[in-house]
């Protein structure tokens, strides 16, 4: 048996702090190469490490019967090495459908959500990843041709939480090693292993960079491209360690404390810094707060804000707002009472909303707008989409229209979900607080919910190829 990637593997733990002894270890295994001989030399080294693993699969609902048999191999497998095997299966074209966003990221949100509950099951603190020293390649030349500062250019990180302030760790043993070092363990392992035909499908931006780009490279400049890329990548990793301990000094220095908003920085002491620092201390605080992750054209963008005039503001990701008011940048989230003390006020009673027209409810403003369906409208507005805005079949509804909070026994059929639901047990799924449920503007017509603003449409008003006529529904705050 080829003892390369098993020794490559130990080296990594041990110089990365990957995985401690003793340690409750859930390993993502799809099936494929990389992620099999992960939890293969896992188990070698289980014994040894006083390791407890547990294999968890997601099936994605993408492939059909393929997608079926790829969780079959990995139960199999999973019983073959007598481990804990945790397994979901999820709708994830419904999902891109009811939510918006491109395949793969919808995916990779649904999987990582999925991880964490099989960590919390097999009561793991580190998720362990098959991400390789290819992968790692692939990712910092895709994030140079988009445009990247030092922190994309560190590529793949080799441990990082799974999500903010989470005590549960994401780990990838394999990032030093190549993908022929996979390969070569599992031949002479007299292992198989699944492949997924998505993975030649050159439409996704991946699967060019890995099929195409890098080949012609690597023909061209020579076979070192990916081992130079891993050292970019290392780099701009160390580099980066250092900006972020600045950025987050200069953040720190520029909070403030506010009642009523996620976050709010004084503008004065981000202006005292070079821009992109300024940059940087801004996302790091953005982040720290909640927000979602920042686009490019975001942080251009930001750039511009501690020096804007009050009143000037910019959407974020979640549907979250960025406003300049007085010398402070404050982060707001328009779906929240403006403070802790409304939090069970009075809501106001039902009122009409005009198609085409505007209203005002709940510290909002209710803009409703009638267009014609032109071609490809639909798909550019969905490519921006956010919580705030939503696109419904006009004739399919039955005006008028209102606004109202939620009642008791009120049920509608989330856009992308098998049938109807309880609102209450919708909002417990969205992981709504229970202060916050009483707050949900709700538009309705006379056959029931038409929207739950800033979560989901209801199914009878989704827009179809036949629609001719929509209704763009548009929230901001007051």
């Amino acid at each position: 048996m080829s003892m390369k990637l098993l020794q490559l593997v130990k080296q990594s733990i041990e110089s990365r702090g990957l995985i401690d002894r003793g340690d409750a270890v859930v390993v993502g295994v799809s099936g494929g190469a990389d992620s099999v001989s992960l939890l293969c030399v896992l188990h070698e080294l289980a014994a040894s490490m006083e390791l407890r693993l547990a294999a968890a699969h997601l099936n994605h609902g993408i492939r059909g019967e393929a997608a079926d048999a790829d969780e079959a191999f990995v139960r199999a497998l999973a019983a073959e090495l007598r481990l804990q095997f945790l397994a979901e299966k999820a709708d994830v074209p419904g999902l891109v459908k009811a939510e918006g966003g491109s395949l793969e990221e919808v995916a990779r949100r649904t999987r990582y959500a999925f991880l964490g509950r099989a960590a919390a099951i097999a009561g793991a603190r580190k998720i362990a990843l098959g991400h390789t020293a290819d992968d790692n390649a692939e990712t910092v030349l895709q994030r140079i041709l988009r445009g990247t500062g030092f922190r994309g250019l560190g590529g793949i990180p080799p441990k990082r939480p799974l999500a903010r302030k989470s005590t549960v760790i994401v780990v990838r043993p394999l990032i030093d090693a190549a993908r022929s070092d996979v390969i070569d363990y599992l031949e002479a392992a007299g292992r198989t292993w699944r492949t997924d035909a998505t993975n030649f499908d050159t439409s996704y931006s991946r699967n060019h960079v890995r099929l195409a780009l890098l080949p012609y490279l690597e023909s061209t400049c020579g076979p070192g491209v990916k081992e130079s890329l891993n050292r970019l990548a290392h780099g701009a990793r160390n580099h980066y360690n250092v900006i972020e301990s600045i950025a987050r000094e200069l953040a720190a220095k520029a909070r403030r404390t506010e009642a009523g908003a996620l976050l709010s920085l004084d503008c004065g002491a981000l202006g005292a810094a070079n821009p992109e620092m300024q940059i940087e201390a801004l996302r790091l605080s953005l982040e720290d707060a909640g927000v979602g992750q920042l686009s490019y054209e975001h942080c251009r963008r930001l750039l511009q804000m501690p020096g804007a005039a009050t009143g000037c503001q910019m959407s974020l990701p979640g549907g979250f707002l960025l406003r300049a008011e007085y010398g402070l940048l404050r982060v707001i989230d328009p779906f929240a009472p403006p403070c802790a003390s409304q939090a069970h006020s009075a809501v106001p009673d039902d009122i009409l909303l005009p198609l085409p027209g505007r209203a005002g409810y709940l510290d909002m403003t209710f803009t409703a707008e009638l267009v014609e369906n032109e071609h490809g409208l639909f798909e550019r507005f969905l490519k921006g989409k956010s919580r705030d805005r939503e696109m419904i079949d006009a004739d399919r509804l039955r005006p008028p229209l209102t606004l109202r909070t939620r009642q008791p026994g009120d049920r509608f059929h989330p856009l992308g979900a098998t049938g109807s639901r309880k609102l209450h047990d919708f909002f417990i799924d969205e992981k709504l607080p229970a202060w916050r449920r009483d707050r949900v503007p709700i538009v309705c017509d006379r056959d029931g919910i038409v929207w739950v603003a800033g979560c989901r449409i209801d199914e009878r008003v989704r827009v179809t190829a036949q629609t001719q006529r929509i209704a763009l529904l548009t929230i901001s705050s007051h």
